[in-house]
């Protein structure tokens, strides 16, 4: 067997480089351990924590760190990462039995200030932006709009669903798409307005409850995106989707996120 003598200082350089790399990646995020949890969480209505390995990496974990940066302006939601070591001195293991995070990392839990009740996030589910959006969604009463998604529209969208009046209901229409006209045509959420005018007005028309509605046009979309399409068709259905979900995260308070990713 050959050895090769390497330098140290091109040892340190290439440590230098996995820690910078390591930090870019956690980017909108904080690093949380044993002494430190209590603390940080209690000081935030929503944490969002990633229980993982002690040096994440991948695509679940850029998803993460990706939409915490997109978070980032929002001061009452954190994103932290909870690495656990189950080698050397074992770090953060303790938060794992006291959370009883299995070994299949990384895990997904939403903290409010009662810590000791956290909501999970689905194992069942692909941890991506768009489904972790939607969790915080469901599950928050923050605004953590799916791409496409106008926070306007979606509080449009809780009148709308919680009105027992067919005028009032015609006349939210006829606002979304007064508001929609005026927009530029080059305005990327000018056909949002659309889409939402036209479920609303689906569901006014339709005697099944609104959630029936919204699901069975999901239903109706997601065959159409079975078959082959152009990007831009492709893209433009799932906005459509994102944008169902926001009528039915008003009318079904789910745990589980079905999101549609771009």
């Amino acid at each position: 067997m050959l050895l090769y003598w390497v330098p140290l200082s091109a040892l340190v350089l290439v440590f230098i480089f996995f820690v910078e790399c390591t930090a870019w990646t956690a980017r909108g995020c904080v690093d949380l351990d044993s002494s430190t949890f209590d603390k940080v969480v209690r000081k935030f209505r929503y944490t969002l924590v990633k229980f993982d390995t002690a040096f994440p990496y991948g695509d679940q974990h850029e998803a993460f760190t990706s939409l915490a940066q997109q978070t980032v302006g929002n001061d009452e939601l954190l994103f932290a990462l909870v690495g656990i070591k189950d080698y050397g001195e074992k770090d953060n293991t303790d938060l794992e039995r006291r959370f009883g995070i299995p070994k299949e990392y990384p895990v997904v839990k939403l903290f409010s200030h009662n810590i000791d009740k956290p909501i999970d996030f689905p194992t069942s589910e692909d941890i991506s932006a768009d489904s972790l959006r939607l969790f915080l969604k469901r599950n928050t009463d923050l605004y953590i709009g799916l791409p496409g998604c106008v926070q306007k529209l979606d509080d449009f969208v809780h009148v709308f669903l919680h009105s027992s009046d067919n005028v009032e209901k015609q006349s939210i229409i006829d606002q979304i798409e007064t508001l929609g006209k005026a927009l530029d045509e080059t305005d990327q959420f000018k056909t949002s307005y659309q889409t939402y005018a036209a479920l609303m007005r689906k569901i006014l028309h339709s005697n099944k409850p609104p959630s029936v509605v919204v699901r069975d046009e999901m239903d109706r979309i997601a065959k159409i995106l079975q078959g082959k399409l152009s990007d831009t068709k492709r893209h433009d259905l799932k906005l459509r989707i994102n944008i169902m979900q926001s009528f039915l995260s008003e009318s079904t308070p789910i745990t589980s996120a079905h999101s549609s990713e771009l």
